[in-house]
């Protein structure tokens, strides 16, 4: 791994327990805290992402009012759901 080198404050309780995990994984503490850091930092631009979405839905409904019906969604999901079904099942 190839970075710069960034200080962070970390509570006593907080860097033993990510040394322990560290070790454990057979990763360096630096490793680990960028791993860390990074699945952070992809959840949170997923969950910005996945809210920028919603509004954008919102705002389509607000303009026009138009939904899909119960039935529509309920036979897309149960297709989703036999089609998973047929995927685990052993060959």
């Amino acid at each position: 791994m190839t970075g710069t080198n960034d200080t962070l404050q970390l509570s006593r309780a907080l860097r033993t327990r990510l040394e322990s995990l560290a070790a454990q994984s057979g990763l360096s503490f630096s490793e680990l805290a960028e791993a860390v850091l990074s699945a952070h930092a992809d959840a949170q631009e997923r969950r910005q992402a996945e809210a920028a979405e919603d509004d954008a839905r919102w705002q389509r409904y607000a303009e026009d009012g138009q939904t899909i019906p119960f039935e529509t969604i309920r036979d897309k999901l149960h297709g989703l759901a036999a089609r998973a079904a047929q995927k685990a099942e052993p060959q």
